[in-house]
C-alpha cells in the first residue's frame, strides 16, 4: 500500500512540475507576442515595415500578422497569404533540390560540372558542385547584371561566351547568382523536367505550399500578388526570370510550412540538412563575411553564425521593392520569417535585432527609426520646405531615437533624383550636407543635383567645398574645370 501511495505521490508531482511548465511556456509564448504586436506597430506606423511576419518556436505558432497595403492604389490589404517575391531566399528550395537529388544517388556535392556537361567551356570543367552552393566557385555576375529581364538561358549563353574564371575556384568566396543558375541547370538536367515545374512537383505540392511557385506567368495570374514599391513609395520596375538563385514567389503561410518541413526532416534526413547548414571551407581556411558588424559564414543557400552561445542560419532576399528574411535559432529552436514589399536593408537590421531580443530575452527594446523612413515619411504628408524643417526639429529634439547615417541618406536622395523629383533631391541632399558637414562624398553629391539642374554656380561652389575636405577628390577638381571652361561667366 506505501509503494502505490508514493508512486502516486511521485505522478502527481511529475504531472504537477509537467503542467507549471507548460503554462510557464504558455505565458511565456504571450508576452513575446505582446512585445512583437507592439514591435510591429510601431515599425509599421513609423514606415519601416509593410508586410506579414511569423514568429514560432518548435513549430508553435507565437505570432503572425499582416501590416499595410499590397496595392497602394486600391487599397488592398496585406495578410499573411499574400504573395511576395522572395528573391535570393528562393537560394535554400535550390539547395535543397541539389540535396534531394543526392539523397537519391543522382550526384554528389563534390562532383564536377563536367559530369552532367562535359561540352560546356574548359574553364567551367572543375567546378563542383559544393562550390556553386558556397559561392567558391569563382563565377561572377558583372555581365548578367546588365540584362533587363534576364532568364536563365541568357545567363547560360553569357558563361558559354566567356573563357576564364575571374577568381580561382576554391579559393574565395564571391556572392554568385550565375552559380545558382549553374546548379538549376543541373537539377533540370537530372529530373528531366524544368525548373519550376520540380519546384512544383517535388517540394511544393507535397508540403502543400498552395501559393509557392517559379512559374511566373502563374503568379502575375494571382489576385494576391503583392505589388513591390521602392524606398520613396514608387511602384518597382523589377523584372526577371531567372530562376535558382531567386526566382520564387510564397506567402508567410506558405513559408511557415516550409520551416516545419525543414524541422521535421520531411525533404531530406537531418544528416544531409546539417551539410546546408554548415559553413564552408576555402583552401586556406573557413568563410568568412563581415557584415553589420557580424560574421557570418555560408553554407547550401544558407548563413550559418553564432553569438552568445547560439548557433543561428539566415538568409535574406533582397531586390527594388521586395525583401525578405528566414532565420532559424537552431539553439532554441525559434523560427521567423518576414516578407515586406516597401522597406530597407537598415529597417531589416533593426528589426531583426529586436525580434531576437523579445524571443531569446523576453525584453522590448524598441528599435531606433533609420534616418531614411522619417524623412520619405514627413516628405509624404507635407511640403518638402516644411517637411524638411520637421525632420531637423526631431533630429535635434530627440537624435536617439534615430540611426542616422550619411549613407542611406544620399541614396534616398538619388532615388528620388532617379525618380526625377529633381527639387526634393537637392533638398535632401542639402539635408545630409548639414548633418554631415566634414563629409566630402555629401557635398560632392550635393554639387552634382545641382550640375543636373543646370545651377552650376551652386555646383562649383559645393565641389569646392569637397575638394578642400578632400583635397584628393579628383572628380570635385575635373568638375570643376568643366563648369569653369562651360560657364567662364561665374569663374
Amino acid at each position: 500500500m506505501k509503494y502505490v501511495i508514493c508512486s502516486l505521490l511521485v505522478a502527481l508531482v511529475f504531472f504537477t512540475s509537467c503542467s507549471e511548465n507548460l503554462i510557464a511556456q504558455e505565458e511565456k509564448r504571450t508576452v513575446q507576442a505582446q512585445h512583437l504586436d507592439s514591435l510591429f506597430n510601431f515599425s509599421h506606423s513609423n514606415g519601416m515595415f509593410n508586410g506579414a511576419v511569423m514568429v514560432a518556436k518548435n513549430d508553435t505558432l507565437i505570432y503572425k500578422k499582416a501590416f499595410g497595403y499590397a496595392n497602394k492604389e486600391t487599397k488592398v490589404e496585406i495578410s499573411t497569404e499574400s504573395i511576395f517575391y522572395i528573391a535570393s531566399v528562393s537560394k535554400q528550395v535550390t539547395a535543397m533540390g541539389i540535396m534531394m537529388l543526392q539523397e537519391q544517388g543522382k550526384l554528389s556535392f563534390d562532383d564536377k560540372i563536367k559530369v552532367f556537361f562535359p561540352n560546356y567551356p574548359a574553364y567551367l570543367q572543375d567546378i563542383t558542385i559544393r562550390q556553386l552552393l558556397n559561392h567558391t566557385s569563382g563565377l561572377t555576375d558583372t555581365e548578367y547584371y546588365k540584362l533587363t529581364n534576364p532568364s536563365n538561358e541568357d545567363v547560360l549563353e553569357i558563361l558559354m561566351k566567356q573563357d576564364s574564371l575571374e577568381l580561382e575556384n576554391g579559393k574565395t568566396f564571391r556572392y554568385s547568382n550565375s552559380g545558382y543558375v549553374m546548379l538549376a541547370l543541373i537539377i533540370q538536367q537530372l529530373a528531366e523536367k524544368p525548373i519550376d515545374q520540380f519546384f512544383d512537383e517535388e517540394i511544393f505540392k507535397p508540403l502543400e505550399m498552395e501559393n509557392t511557385t517559379a512559374t511566373k506567368s502563374l503568379v502575375e495570374a494571382s489576385s494576391q500578388l503583392v505589388i513591390g514599391y521602392n524606398q520613396i513609395g514608387t511602384i518597382s520596375r523589377y523584372g526577371s526570370s531567372v530562376i535558382g538563385p531567386g526566382g520564387i514567389y510564397s506567402t508567410v503561410d506558405d513559408l511557415e510550412k516550409w520551416n516545419r518541413a525543414l524541422n521535421s526532416n520531411e525533404l531530406v534526413s537531418s544528416q544531409t540538412l546539417s551539410e546546408a547548414f554548415k559553413n564552408g571551407e576555402l583552401s586556406d581556411g573557413p568563410i568568412s563575411i563581415t557584415m553589420n558588424g557580424e560574421t557570418y559564414g555560408y553554407g547550401f543557400g544558407w548563413m550559418p553564425y553564432q553569438k552568445n552561445g547560439r548557433n543561428y542560419v539566415q538568409h535574406d532576399g533582397t531586390v527594388e521593392g521586395y525583401r525578405s528574411l528566414i532565420k532559424k535559432n537552431l539553439t532554441d529552436g525559434y523560427d521567423y520569417t518576414f516578407l515586406t514589399n516597401h522597406g530597407n536593408s537598415l529597417a531589416m537590421d533593426e528589426l531583426t535585432k529586436a525580434i531576437d531580443s523579445i524571443l531569446e530575452k523576453s525584453e522590448y527594446i524598441q528599435p531606433k527609426i533609420p534616418i531614411a523612413n522619417l524623412i520619405v515619411k514627413e516628405l509624404e504628408a507635407e511640403e518638402v520646405t516644411i517637411a524638411i524643417r520637421k525632420i531637423k526639429r526631431a533630429i535635434s529634439k530627440n537624435p536617439e531615437a534615430y540611426k542616422i547615417d550619411e549613407s542611406s541618406i544620399n541614396g534616398l536622395a538619388y532615388t528620388y533624383l532617379r525618380d526625377d523629383q529633381k527639387n526634393i533631391a537637392v533638398e535632401v541632399f542639402k539635408l545630409n550636407s548639414e548633418v554631415f558637414p566634414n563629409s566630402f562624398n555629401a557635398f560632392d553629391s550635393l554639387a552634382e543635383v545641382y550640375f543636373s539642374i543646370g545651377q552650376f554656380g551652386l555646383s562649383k561652389a559645393n565641389y569646392g567645398k569637397s575638394l578642400v575636405l578632400n583635397p584628393d577628390n579628383t572628380n570635385a577638381r575635373d568638375m570643376i574645370d568643366r563648369i569653369e571652361k562651360a560657364t567662364p561667366e561665374i569663374n
